[in-house]
């Protein structure tokens, strides 16, 4: 069934190149529903252009980093070959997002909205302590912070404070300290007060997923996370969870509603001895989106209706517990670099074993992406 876009004539543009598995779950979520939608590719070897989505490509940008100029170049481009009243730029990555808020004014006089909550509240669930701390308020279980000291306990997980370096003002992502080793070389790579440390909870890997919709809605979903890249990388294996049932889901969707949050957010929760940890949350697509889009529970549709795209809710399936999302090019891409991969359940054996079973579900090896499976393969290009 075909859902007719909402009377606003509005055209949806989505910067394609990064968080490119959630990118393309999205896409295939338009495609069904029959949204307008138009992509901009961040360079010619984006990866979408590898695939049948390659003719919704009507601008690539000059810079793969986040230039004003440039990025409004690309979308006057999409405006000149595609006619819409309005533009919506979906909010697929995190460093994307926090451009749009910071420059949400200036994009708006280019007639495009920007879909997210207002950028203190975004910071304050994206940014690790703050989330951490609004948690701990909520009587929710953080892992146990530990005061920095070259002899403390390892393993324990470097969290940036904040999104940017206050000292540099680059990007920071959190670092699993290992061993001694680990830890005298991130301290001579990092200014430790850009940083946090809290112990590190090795257990049950599982994602509760949301969307808040502006009436007070929630759909959710819910997933159990099986193999991992190195590091707390990337997810590549997953399956579908009931962990959305429990009661531990309604401390933060109260939680959330509190905060007056709406739109999409991930919340990654590491169970220990029936304990569950909080360990971050993003609010923004995330990779493995595939997963809620083949359960039936597609949090992007009620996302589209919510912000006016769609007309009517699309139907929600029952979700099916056996649904899996599996993607081999980051099995690859990790081997390929001479890392091990994180087995939050099974191990390498199971994983060989089963290989056959899991690439009927992965990510890429489908129709309308054969051409990115097949790169990923080959050279190695993620």
């Amino acid at each position: 069934m075909i859902y007719q876009p909402h009377f606003s004539k509005k055209c949806v543009i989505v910067f394609s190149g990064f968080n490119q598995r959630s990118v393309v779950a999205f896409l295939r979520t338009m495609t069904q529903y029959g949204v307008e939608y138009a992509v901009i590719a961040k360079s010619k070897e984006d990866t979408i252009l590898f695939s049948e989505y390659k003719n919704k490509v009507l601008a690539i940008r000059k810079t793969s980093q986040l230039v004003l100029e440039d990025m409004l170049s690309a979308i006057q481009e999409v405006q000149r070959r595609h006619f819409a009243d309005e533009y919506v730029v979906a909010p697929s990555s995190e460093a994307l997002n926090r451009f749009l808020l910071k420059h949400k004014q200036v994009f708006s006089e280019y007639r495009c909205q920007i879909p997210l909550v207002d950028s203190d509240i975004y910071e304050l669930i994206s940014n690790k302590h703050s989330f951490a701390q609004l948690c701990i308020n909520n009587n929710i279980l953080v892992p146990k912070e530990e005061c920095f000291s070259l002899d403390m306990r390892l393993p324990v997980v470097a969290k940036p404070k904040k999104y940017f370096s206050q000292i540099t003002g680059e990007s920071l992502s959190p670092q699993i300290l290992n061993t001694c080793d680990d830890l005298k070389m991130f301290c001579d790579q990092h200014y430790i007060d850009d940083f946090y440390f809290q112990e590190f909870i090795n257990g049950k890997s599982l994602y509760l997923l949301y969307c808040f919709t502006h009436s007070g809605k929630v759909v959710k979903f819910s997933q159990e996370n099986i193999i991992q890249q190195a590091c707390g990388k990337s997810m590549i294996y997953a399956n579908s969870s009931d962990f959305h049932q429990s009661d531990e889901s309604l401390k933060y969707e109260a939680m959330f509603r509190k905060a007056s949050f709406w739109g999409l957010v991930m919340v990654e929760i590491k169970q220990r001895d029936s304990q569950n940890f909080m360990i971050e949350a993003n609010p923004r697509f995330w990779g493995p989106s595939q997963l809620f889009v083949d359960a039936g529970i597609n949090l992007f549709g009620v996302w589209l209706y919510d912000i006016g795209i769609l007309g009517s809710m699309p139907p929600l399936e029952k979700n099916n517990n056996d649904t899996r999302y599996f993607w081999f090019g980051g099995v690859v891409d990790t081997y390929r670099k001479g890392q091990e991969l994180t087995f939050h359940r099974n191990d390498e054996m199971q994983l060989m074993a089963s290989l056959p079973s899991y690439l009927q579900f992965d990510i890429y090896r489908r129709p309308d992406t054969m051409g990115i499976f097949k790169k990923e393969l080959t050279d190695g290009h993620i």
